[in-house]
């Protein structure tokens, strides 16, 4: 049977309880017992000195042992509580008033008399019991004289067998009867608040395990299940524990949704993948396959605007691969940054003059403004590049014959300046802007575009500037070309 934690704190406090109310029972008679021999013993402490002062037979020093015996016996009637013994001066028993039967003993040992007769140690003092080996009983003393000649000792046990069987009897029977009464009161009284403090205790556990059973019957879908609420700002450990879950349901939640947002991406991203894989896929087998089987009929004009229409399809599918895995790259975390300071003025110089020839061939002027700057940035001069790279290429494609792409620098507040990359193309509309950048997405203006392209470049664009803890902003309209701009940390000249 499995034990809950209420359960087990409860029997694990009642046992403690118990062994304690133990300990204390045996302690507290102990204690009882111990007072009680001390007040007998300092009562009849001088019982055994009158005794021998006051019989002349033992103050005559002339011992008739059968009188002795008689004596004693006399005085056990008077006294039933009483077991008087002479001792010789070695502690050897002469004579007893007690059965010889019971006798166990032959001699007592004489340290504890002389403690008492000399008054060496505390009361009560213990003395050998003549009827058990291993028992020992308070008791009086006197020594016994002739003149100046030690004869023995007078031993008088205090608290004899018949006093124990009628002073325990009636006390024991009180005694268990008011133990049990208090060991049953005290055990309801224990169970009624132990298991209010331990249900008070333990009643935030019990609302955590509930949460956590709910929001696992929930999938771990936080907004289907109603969790406790916590107290904040507080040193109950419990309460700390339940704001961490609570956090930790939100956190998990949101990467499901992620996660499952994600896969839905990535459907759509496969399904548009697998379709822009198959057109030039299937354009460059239909060329190389009329080539192939037209080979002795095609003049070879034909065969050459066959071949370099299936080689631009091949370039453009390389392309698509290419950027398919760099984007994944970027996406599994795989890149890493090196920072570095440099003149942006003159990266942005020679990612123009990669595509001076290009703009020439479409009429398209490109330019730097400032043309001139001293303005140091912090940043990847490989990534930043690519960027760049993108940004114009992305321009080139949008900006017809005549027109102009300008490449801007300007200094911000803080310590960034902001890069600019402008065209005076056909714009995008207002209501596609906060889409562009989403992976596999085609504005209309690239759809109405006579050059064909992959259609990845701003995703891979956001994502490595992301890199570089920079965003990317666009604005644009359509007719009035677009602005592409991002922010980079710079580096001051002392």
């Amino acid at each position: 049977m499995k034990l809950s934690l209420y359960q087990r704190l409860s029997l694990s406090l009642l046992s403690v309880f118990v062994a304690i109310l133990i300990v204390f029972f045996y302690w507290a008679n102990s204690l009882e017992k111990q007072a009680r021999y001390e007040a007998q013993q300092g009562l009849h402490l001088s019982l055994a000195e009158n005794l021998v002062n006051d019989n002349p037979i033992l103050k005559q020093g002339v011992y008739d042992y059968e009188a002795l015996k008689n004596l004693f016996h006399t005085l056990m009637v008077l006294g039933p509580a009483f077991e008087f013994y002479l001792l010789d001066p070695t502690g050897k028993i002469l004579t007893h008033s007690i059965d010889k039967h019971l006798i166990k003993r032959k001699q007592v040992s004489l340290a504890p008399l002389l403690n008492l007769i000399e008054n060496n140690a505390a009361l009560p003092i213990y003395g050998d019991d003549p009827k058990n080996e291993l028992r020992q009983k308070v008791f009086s003393v006197a020594p016994v004289y002739n003149g100046e000649s030690l004869q023995g000792y007078l031993y008088v046990i205090v608290a004899g067998e018949q006093y124990e069987s009628a002073f325990a009897t009636p006390q024991l029977n009180q005694q268990a009867k008011l133990s049990l009464m208090a060991f049953v009161g005290a055990i309801l009284f224990l169970f009624i608040v132990m298991l209010g403090l331990f249900r008070y205790f333990t009643k935030p556990l019990r609302q955590l395990n509930s949460d956590i059973h709910a929001l696992k019957a929930a999938g771990f879908a936080q907004d289907k299940v109603a969790l406790a609420p916590w107290k904040r700002n507080t040193s109950n450990e419990v309460h700390q524990l339940g704001i961490v879950f609570e956090e930790m349901a939100k956190q998990i939640s949101e990467q499901l949704n992620q996660l499952k947002l994600a896969d839905v991406q990535r459907r759509e991203l496969l399904a548009d993948i697998s379709h822009d894989l198959r057109t030039p896929l299937a354009s460059l087998q239909g060329y190389v396959e009329t080539v192939a089987l037209g080979l002795d009929s095609l003049s070879p004009e034909q065969k050459d605007k066959y071949l370099q229409t299936a080689l631009k399809n091949a370039k453009d599918l390389k392309s698509l691969i290419d950027q398919i895995f760099e984007l994944a790259h970027l996406e599994g975390g795989q890149v890493s940054i090196q920072l570095e300071s440099f003149n942006i003025t003159e990266l942005l110089y020679d990612v123009l003059a990669k595509f001076s020839l290009k703009c020439q061939a479409k009429g398209i002027e490109m330019s730097i403004v400032p043309s001139h700057s001293e303005t140091l940035i912090l940043g990847d001069i490989a990534k930043l590049e690519r960027v760049l790279t993108n940004l114009i290429e992305n321009a080139i494609r949008h900006t017809p014959a005549q027109g102009h792409i300008y490449l801007q620098v300007d200094e911000i507040k803080g310590n960034q300046c902001q890069v600019t990359v402008k065209d005076t193309g056909t714009g995008i509309k207002k209501e596609e802007l906060s889409y562009i950048f989403d992976t596999r997405y085609r504005a209309s203006n690239a759809v109405n575009a006579g050059e064909k392209h992959a259609g990845l470049g701003l995703a891979i664009t956001k994502k490595l500037l992301e890199l570089m803890h920079s965003e990317i902003a666009v604005s644009s309209d359509i007719g009035q070309g677009a602005a592409f701009s991002f922010a980079l940390k710079k580096v001051s000249v002392n």
